[in-house]
């Protein structure tokens, strides 16, 4: 985040502990989209995913009184949607491993003759949902929300250098997979 970002949102944080409906109605324009990237991103459902953002931006206006540091609220309001789409998963577990089941037998069954950077997004697509759920938040967190290890590491409430090892072991476990999908695809 650009410094003068980050100054706009701490004033706009400062402002909505005072009261000020404006500047709430700012945040949440400006936060919206990441937050709900980022709990797609965990749950993988679309409609789960506004009923939790919803319920997120409740338990953050409820609480924003209580954030001492301004500049934290980037890493505390994904916490707080991170731990409720983890609560939804654990709710929907049964639901959650038969549409992976779905989409990888869906993957599997796509049809061939699609451009090869096609392929190899579907392939990556595919590689990411494969991983451990532990690689796999964590890759999420950086590559497409392009977050920094620290802000991941604040969200996911572990140590950075966790993260940094799982981002190692997440992209370890890409590559061999993609290696191996590449290989066995030249072999056919």
């Amino acid at each position: 985040m650009k410094p003068s970002d980050q100054i706009i949102e701490e004033w706009l944080v400062i402002n909505c502990q005072a009261g000020d409906r404006k500047s709430l109605e700012l945040l949440v324009k400006r936060w919206n989209s990441k937050m709900i990237g980022r709990v797609y991103n965990t749950t993988r459902d679309a409609s789960a995913t506004k009923d939790i953002v919803q319920e997120a931006w409740i338990v953050i206006i409820k609480k924003l009184k209580t954030l001492r540091d301004p500049s934290a609220f980037q890493g505390w309001s994904l916490r707080i949607a991170t731990t409720m789409s983890i609560d939804w998963i654990r709710s929907n577990q049964v639901n959650r491993k038969r549409e992976a089941i779905r989409e990888q037998a869906q993957a599997e069954f796509d049809d061939n003759t699609s451009r090869a950077p096609e392929k190899t997004l579907k392939a990556l697509k595919v590689a990411i949902d494969q991983m451990p759920k532990e690689q796999r938040s964590v890759i999420q967190l950086f590559y497409q929300e392009n977050l920094s290890i620290i802000t991941i590491a604040g969200i996911l409430e572990l140590p950075v250098g966790t993260i940094k090892s799982r981002l190692f072991r997440g992209r370890e476990h890409l590559k061999n997979i993609l290696e191996n999908k590449f290989y066995e695809d030249e072999k056919e």
